[in-house]
């Protein structure tokens, strides 16, 4: 779903038009495209326009309108860091578009729920969306969606501290943003920001200057294109790595900009930004009645809050506390450590690193406080207070160390079983491709189109050998493909089944192939060449020996079940029992054991959610037990593979 980038002077037209229209249909249309521009720029415009959207919902035909209402909402509210609206919303668009969305859609769709579902730390969920994303995109190549998709990856990388992998995805994400390849729209550019701020929290770690420069271009982009509500973040991170540096005069430029934007409106950002630039004001030896005042702008912010933040109002406390040292008023300093430390509790707090950290902090700072007025006991009783509380911070630290690590281990342990079953599926591919077309077949084939020549019969020579010919590069161009339209597969398999009447069977098999109106063959993805080995199976095993046979295949719906079709092949021949009686009996029978059944079993077993009842095989008999034929019963995973042709 790719919307182009409106210039200021598009979007004013659209606002005036959007005053004088009372057409339903034309004011949601200028909605959406309103929509496109606001949720990165204007959030509180993008919220009221939405709540305009969302009644206009019953109202409007087009399909994608409800769609799209979803994915702006989720957009807005991850802007804003409501990650759990954001959910909502998308749970919504996810299905919607399971009705009706095409397979960019499809991807736009799993791709915000990977973002919104690691910033909730649900790394499962997320990585189950981007392994769909990834197999719907070998099938639809797109720069635009690759770039958001390596976007993505990068933070998956970075949630479970694999920073060199992170970095690389971040990195050929940007070459593909900065490529030309595509033409940027708003959400592009929002990606740009994302992938700079999340190389900027790798490089913060080992290259505080390299992480200076990728916020900077995040803020730029911000600031280029107008996209307000992420600003405010990339300048508190930009900020934060300059007071690491000791620049605490750049830094308070960054705060003060969000603080004179009114953070676009997010309060969370805005108390940080003046929390912040006391602590940058504090260490530039400010007055501590400046430095003081944005304390307290940050506490009452952090208060507002539904549920207040304790280690941040633990930090405004803490930071006061230095203020009064600052200005040796050292009993107020005490008297606010020891008010501080209050209401922490280290049994009840041990799930809250951050804030035991910071008691830390303050023991230690309370034993100097004390030092310094010459009240050694206390400061010594608080240097040992210090000691136990570092010691169980160490231990919850190492926790969470060990915590990284398994999280490490089990993504890379994932990664690697995906790699290896990618490997076995194509392994298996490769070996079923091989083990199709039966040498009977091949030989047959050639061998009539010989005759045909013979007999001075060129047109129906060139005719079959063009058929022929078609076939066998269908069958080596499919061996790289993992997934092929039905309309594909159905197109082969008559090909196939053609050349055995006329070439192989001389006119005495006859085949019929029907198909569901519902499924869509030009969009349905199936494994490649899924039913020829069954096809080939039925007439190697169930007609050869008959003068006559008919094979006739069916492609089905399954009610309730999106994921999957029916495939069913079903022929007149011997029947299973009499073949196997047969085989047994005839030794002069070259001996000929096609295994394309049985690794297209092995396909269908590793490519599907379902255990059980992937191929059902049924003799079919009358009522006095006479062989009807088989019928072979086939479930088919199935997903998208071309866009909605409109």
């Amino acid at each position: 779903m790719s919307y182009p980038y409106s210039s200021p002077a598009e979007v004013a037209s659209l606002e005036e038009v959007l005053v004088r229209t009372n057409d339903v249909e034309q004011r949601a249309d200028i909605i959406d495209q309103l929509l496109n521009q606001y949720v990165y720029t204007q959030p509180a415009r993008a919220r009221r326009l939405l709540r305009e959207q969302h009644s206009l919902l019953p109202q409007v035909t087009h399909q994608d309108f409800q769609l799209r209402y979803y994915l702006h909402l989720a957009s807005l509210e991850s802007q804003e860091y409501q990650f759990e609206l954001a959910l909502e919303a998308l749970e919504q668009a996810l299905e919607v578009v399971a009705s009706h969305g095409d397979i960019s859609d499809k991807i736009e769709v799993y791709l915000d729920c990977v973002g919104t579902l690691v910033n909730l730390h649900q790394m499962e969920r997320a990585g189950d969306y981007f392994d769909r994303c990834e197999r719907l995109m070998e099938s639809y190549p797109s720069d635009q969606l690759k770039a958001r998709a390596l976007c993505r990856h990068g933070f998956l990388y970075l949630h479970f501290f694999s920073y060199a992998k992170a970095t690389k995805k971040f990195l050929e994400a940007d070459q593909l943003l900065s490529g030309g390849t595509f033409d940027l729209n708003l959400k592009d550019h929002y990606f740009y920001t994302l992938v700079h701020s999340g190389l900027g929290t790798v490089w913060a770690k080992t290259d505080q200057e390299k992480a200076v420069t990728a916020f900077r271009r995040a803020i730029n982009r911000c600031e280029e294109k107008g996209l307000g509500a992420r600003l405010p973040w990339h300048q508190l991170n930009l900020g934060n790595v300059l007071v690491g540096i000791q620049d605490y005069e750049k830094a308070a430029g960054y705060f003060q900009s969000i603080i004179d934007s009114s953070a676009n409106g997010s309060q969370v950002a805005l108390a940080a930004a003046n929390a912040n630039l006391g602590v940058c004001y504090l260490n530039m030896g400010e007055p501590s009645e400046t430095v003081n005042r944005f304390f307290l702008h940050a506490e009452k912010i952090f208060r507002s809050e539904e549920s207040p933040d304790r280690f941040e109002l633990a930090n405004i406390d803490f930071l006061r506390a230095q203020l009064h040292f600052k200005d040796d008023d050292i009993p107020a300093a005490i008297n606010q450590l020891m008010d501080t430390l209050g209401p922490i509790d280290l049994e009840r707090d041990k799930n809250n690193p951050n804030l035991i950290g910071l008691t830390v902090d303050i023991y230690q700072f309370l034993a100097e406080c004390f030092a310094t007025i010459g009240d050694y006991e206390s400061a010594y009783f608080h240097r040992l207070n210090y000691d136990a509380c570092l010691e169980i911070y160490q231990i919850l630290l190492d926790a969470e160390r060990q915590a990284q690590f398994e999280a490490q281990f089990d993504a890379e342990a994932r990664e690697k079983e995906t790699e290896r079953l990618k490997l076995k599926a194509s392994q298996l591919q490769l070996r079923a491709l091989r083990a199709q077309m039966n040498p009977h077949f091949l030989y047959n084939a050639l061998n009539s189109i010989q005759s045909f020549i013979s007999t001075n019969d060129a047109s129906t020579a060139s005719k079959y050998l063009a058929k022929f010919a078609m076939l066998m590069r269908r069958s080596l161009e499919y061996t790289n493909r993992e997934y092929i339209t039905l309309e594909d597969e159905i197109q082969f398999l008559r090909d196939y089944l053609d050349i055995n009447c006329h070439l192989r069977f001389e006119g005495k098999l006859t085949f019929k192939i029907d198909v569901d109106p519902e499924l869509e063959e030009d969009i349905i993805g199936v494994p490649t060449m899924i039913l020829q080995p069954y096809v080939e199976n039925a007439i190697e095993h169930g007609l050869r020996t008959r003068d006559r046979g008919h094979i006739y295949v069916q492609f089905l719906t399954i009610k309730d079940d999106d994921e999957s079709i029916l495939g069913i092949i079903t022929d007149d021949g011997i029947g299973r029992e009499r073949v196997k009686v047969m085989q047994a009996e005839d030794i002069t029978r070259p001996y000929h054991q096609s295994r394309g059944t049985e690794i297209t079993q092995s396909r269908l077993a590793m490519l599907s959610s379902e255990e059980e009842d992937l191929v059902i095989v049924d003799d079919l008999k009358d009522e006095e037990g006479t062989p009807l034929g088989t019928r072979v019963t086939i479930r088919i995973p199935v997903t998208d593979v071309l866009p909605r042709r409109n």
